[in-house]
C-alpha cells in the first residue's frame, strides 16, 4: 500500500511536470512554490501515509499479545513526533526536487491547478483511481511481457534461431 500511494503520488505530480530549465539554486520563493505543490497536489499525504501505514502493521503484528497493547501505543504515539520530522524532511527534499526540474512560474500554475476547483476534485479521486489502475496494472503488465516474448521467440524461429 505504501508503494501503491507514493507511486500514485509521484505518478499524479509527473503528469504536470514539464521539462523546465534546471536552476542551480532555487529561491526561497521558489521552494516555497514547490512545497505547495507538494502539499497541494497530494504527495505530502501520501508520505504522511507511512506512519499511519506503519501503526497498522505493528498493531496487526501483535495483535495475538495483549499483554503488549498499551506499552506499544504508549510507544507508538510517542514516534509519531519522529515520523513527522522524517515527514517534513521527505516534503521538503521533494519541493527541492521539483524546484531544480521546474521553473518557479510553472510551479505557480501546477500549484494553481490543484488548488483550483478541478484540482481539488482531481485530488479527491487520484487516490482511487490509481488503487483501480495499479489493481490492473500487475495481470497487464505480466499478459504485456508474456505477448511480447511469445512474438519475439516467434520472430526469432523464423530467423533461424533457437532459445
Amino acid at each position: 500500500m505504501i508503494r501503491h500511494s507514493l507511486a500514485g503520488a509521484f505518478l499524479s505530480l509527473a503528469l504536470f511536470a514539464m521539462p523546465a530549465l534546471a536552476q542551480q539554486v532555487p529561491t526561497p520563493e521558489h521552494i516555497k512554490v514547490a512545497r505547495e505543490v507538494v502539499v497541494s497536489s497530494g504527495l505530502s499525504q501520501s508520505i504522511e501515509a507511512l506512519y499511519a501505514e506503519f501503526v497498522a502493521g505493528v498493531r496487526q503484528t501483535y495483535a495475538t499479545r495483549p499483554e503488549l497493547k498499551k506499552d506499544m501505543e504508549e510507544v507508538l504515539t510517542s514516534l509519531k513526533a519522529e515520523a513527522d520530522l522524517r515527514r517534513d524532511e521527505m516534503v521538503d527534499s521533494s519541493a527541492r526536487i521539483f524546484a531544480t526540474k521546474m521553473s518557479e512560474a510553472d510551479l505557480k500554475e501546477v500549484a494553481g491547478f490543484f488548488n483550483s476547483p478541478v484540482g481539488q476534485r482531481y485530488n479527491s479521486f487520484r487516490a482511487q483511481a490509481l488503487d483501480e489502475i495499479f489493481a490492473l496494472l500487475q495481470p497487464w503488465s505480466t499478459a504485456t511481457s508474456n505477448r511480447l516474448f511469445d512474438l519475439f521467440n516467434a520472430e526469432m524461429r523464423k530467423r533461424g534461431h533457437q532459445l
